[in-house]
């Protein structure tokens, strides 16, 4: 009988049989010799890649000897890369610089995904690690867009310092292929905004000719909100975050959500105020709009509750889905007691939750997340028979619930079983402990899904 050399078996057809294996035998397989290695590293068998450079509970060598291994077999040959750093360690930005800089060879590149661990860090950090991030990092990732077709960019909800010369970066190289950009960060910018608008009318043309983007996320800002115009040229965008950690000084007409909305007729708006008190305090008249195509609303840790902008949220009844304010401390916290409707202007008037109302009014509403303001338990159970079984996430506090009020005629049990019964599922309420172990930590929650989850 001949006897096959199994390592000298061509190329052609060691890669058809290792089409037919699963990744795990694949890597197994590839441990044969050093044939059968070389034939893993294919670009079919590598679509993506995660890459986790973190220091935590492994030792440097380790890091390096993973990231020198990827950025030899790996980086080059994958068309989506997520890559998630340690941003307070120097020897991880170095790591993942020399990821980015090995992306300059990759010539299938589409979809580039930055993580930073610590995105959330504080004023002094961030000015300590700013010099890195400009000249080891976001010059190499313009660089590595150059290369064009980019679908997607995420920088990881951390400031891109020069998000201008990225969008134009962008226009210039991928404006036909991009379809998604998320630039929202999780905190506001501390930096001079008017630096980087120098070339506001070079900015406004690139954004224009995205004209592809299906999903966008921005803070915004003084800047940002010149830009929204320039969305009226994106027929195709399906959702828009945006951000605000800060108090405009400028007001967004309610023309230009008119000429978005006529203009992007698929659009859903997702808005997010984070850690602003005075923002939340006046969005009933600074910000919403008639036009808005609005449907997700997230007021996180604002210290205050605004019933007025639970009354306004009505005017978006075919299209609102989701409503999620959160505080652990607030300067109102009986806010929702105290801001009930009155539905006849008779003597005796009947009183009714704003909660309730949005429920009844907002038919496609599918997620009601309140946390840290007091409810009383009719109110729960009003909300859960309006919306049935299309309530796929109610969260409040147990402490919330006002269960020892006098007036109060139903106990916890009975609460958790009306609920469970009219949602179709077991429902509880949260437990306040360890819930919230970081603000940060909770928003990221919060957040990181925006562009991705269809509720």
């Amino acid at each position: 009988m001949e006897t096959v050399n199994w390592n000298s078996l061509p190329s052609l057809a060691l890669h058809q049989v290792f089409t037919h294996l699963s990744p795990e035998s694949r890597v197994a397989a590839s441990s044969t010799c050093k044939h059968w290695r070389t034939a893993l590293y294919h670009p079919q068998f590598w679509h993506s890649l995660v890459l986790d450079i973190s220091s935590a509970g492994t030792s440097y060598a380790e890091i390096k000897s993973k990231v020198k291994h990827a950025n030899k077999n790996l980086v080059t040959l994958v068309r989506d890369i997520h890559l998630a750093f340690d941003s307070r360690s120097t020897q991880c930005f170095e790591l993942a610089s020399s990821v980015i800089k090995a992306l300059m060879s990759n010539q299938l590149l589409r979809n580039v995904d930055i993580e930073l661990n610590h995105c959330e860090l504080s004023r002094d950090e961030i000015f300590q690690y700013r010099w890195s991030i400009q000249n080891y990092f976001e010059f190499a990732i313009l660089n590595v867009v150059q290369k064009g077709n980019i679908e997607g960019f995420s920088f990881g909800y951390f400031m891109f310092y020069y998000w201008n010369a990225l969008i134009h970066m962008l226009s210039k190289y991928s404006c036909d292929s991009l379809q998604r950009l998320e630039l929202a960060g999780l905190g506001p910018s501390i930096f001079n905004e008017e630096s980087k608008t120098t070339c506001f009318n070079s900015t406004f043309d690139s954004m224009s000719s995205l004209i592809n983007l299906k999903k966008l996320s921005l803070d915004l800002n003084s800047n940002t909100c010149k830009l929204l115009p320039a969305l009226c040229s994106m027929s195709q965008l399906e959702i828009l975050v945006l951000h605000v950690h800060n108090e405009l000084d400028i007001d967004i007409s309610d023309d230009i959500w008119a000429d978005i909305k006529k203009y992007c007729p698929k659009l859903e708006l997702r808005l997010t105020i984070i850690n602003c008190h005075i923002v939340a305090k006046h969005l009933h008249t600074k910000l919403l709009r008639p036009s808005m195509p609005l449907t997700h609303l997230k007021v996180l840790f604002c210290n205050v509750i605004n019933v007025e902008v639970l009354h306004r949220l009505v005017d978006y009844s075919n299209t609102f889905q989701s409503l999620i304010w959160v505080d652990e401390q607030s300067m109102n916290p009986a806010g929702l007691l105290e801001g009930h409707w009155h539905l006849e202007p008779s003597a005796d008037d009947i009183e009714t939750n704003p909660l309730i109302i949005l429920s009844w009014v907002c038919r496609k509403i599918t997620e009601i997340v309140v946390l840290g303001y007091f409810i009383e338990p009719f109110d729960v159970c009003g909300i859960a028979r309006l919306r049935g079984t299309r309530l796929k996430r109610f969260e409040l506090l147990e402490e919330d619930i006002c269960f020892q009020q006098p007036q109060s005629e139903m106990i916890y049990d009975e609460v958790v079983l009306d609920v469970s019964r009219w949602m179709g599922t077991n429902w509880k309420p949260l437990n306040k402990n360890n819930l919230f172990v970081s603000h940060s930590h909770y928003i990221l929650q919060c957040i990181s899904k925006d562009l991705t989850t269809k509720y």
